[in-house]
This record gives structure tokens, sequence and C-alpha cells, in this order.
């Protein structure tokens, strides 16, 4: 069973090793996806994650497709949210959770960040990326599905990256001022006038 070292609150993991999965080992794959490793290198290809996704071995694929959703759960706050929401100039949940997949895609160093300072997500943010990634979070899922393995989401039913966000909440008139980097490049970027 994945052994899980789980702080005390009830919205802040932390794994070590989830299914034979290491941390390292989920940045390393992650890392092979992307066309570079710098803060402004794009978040990582769902194709070429299916091409490095393919060659694993069924128990490291579940673990795999296992992280990322613990990942997305992590990442499921609402200071994070309102960071999100200043770049892009609004952000529906829907959108929230693309968002999640774009930081995982950009890999530790943005996922960090966006755990520890929001406001911070933003000196990864290119100036024409459309800061979600979407299939990102389909790619072991479909290949588990392929291989007629259960869908690794399935064994985490106390988990869902789409429950209330934990941390306090934001008024959507005011939640450009928590944010002034993310607001900074928001304009720069043309999503908020």
């Amino acid at each position: 069973m994945a052994s899980l070292e789980r702080a005390e609150s009830q919205s802040d993991w932390r794994w070590s090793k989830i299914g034979g999965m290491t941390d390292e080992r989920f940045w390393e794959l992650i890392d092979k996806c992307r066309s570079g490793t710098g803060p402004l290198s794009p978040s990582a290809e769902p194709e070429r994650l299916a091409e490095v996704l393919q060659v694993l071995s069924d128990g490291e694929l579940t673990a795999f497709g296992s992280a990322f959703y613990h990942k997305l759960c992590d990442l499921n706050t609402w200071p994070l949210w309102g960071a999100g929401y200043v770049l892009a100039g609004g952000m529906s949940g829907d959108g929230f959770h693309y968002f999640r997949s774009w930081i995982i895609g950009k890999g530790e160093a943005a996922f960090k960040v966006a755990r520890s300072d929001p406001d911070g997500i933003s000196a990864f943010v290119e100036d024409d990326c459309a800061l979600d990634n979407e299939l990102l979070e389909y790619v072991a899922t479909e290949i588990a599905d392929e291989r007629g393995l259960p869908d690794p989401r399935d064994a985490e039913e106390h988990l869902s990256p789409d429950d209330e966000p934990s941390g306090e909440s934001w008024d959507e008139d005011t939640v450009h001022l928590r944010y002034p980097k993310c607001l900074t490049v928001a304009r720069r970027i043309g999503n908020w006038v």
C-alpha cells in the first residue's frame, strides 16, 4: 500500500512515496516532457508525456497517475485560485482545475512556489501561454484504460481535486490587491485592464 506522510491539516498533504513512485521520479518524468526546465519553459506536453508513460510498467504508470491526482488535490487552495484568477483575468472552477494541471506540467519548482507563495507563480508565466493544460491530467488514465487497468484516480475515494478549496476565500472585486506580482504579469500579457 502507498505510504503517505500526512500533515495535521486535512488539506495539507505531503507525499514522500505513493504506490512505489517517489517525488523525485514523478518530477523526472514531468521534466522529460518539457522543452526546457527553466521557469519560462512551457508546461509539459501531453503528447510527449504519453510517449514517456507508454514504456512504464503497469505499476509505475498507476503510481504516476495517482501521484498526479494527489498533486492536483494538494494545489486546491483559495489562495492559489486567487492568483490564477488575477493572472487569467478571471477563472472558473474548471479553469482552476486546468490551471493546476498547467502548474504541475511546469515542474517541481512551480509546484513548490504555488504551494508556498501563490503570488510567486507569476514568475512562471510566459507571455503567450494559456495558463491551462487540461489534457495533461488525462494521459495516465487513458493509457491505463488502454491497458485494461483501473483508473488510478478511483483508488482515492476520499480525495477530489474539485472539493471546496482550502484556505481563505476572496472577493472578485478586490482579489487583485492580494497578488501584486500576478497583477503586474496579467497587465503585461493583457489579461487585466
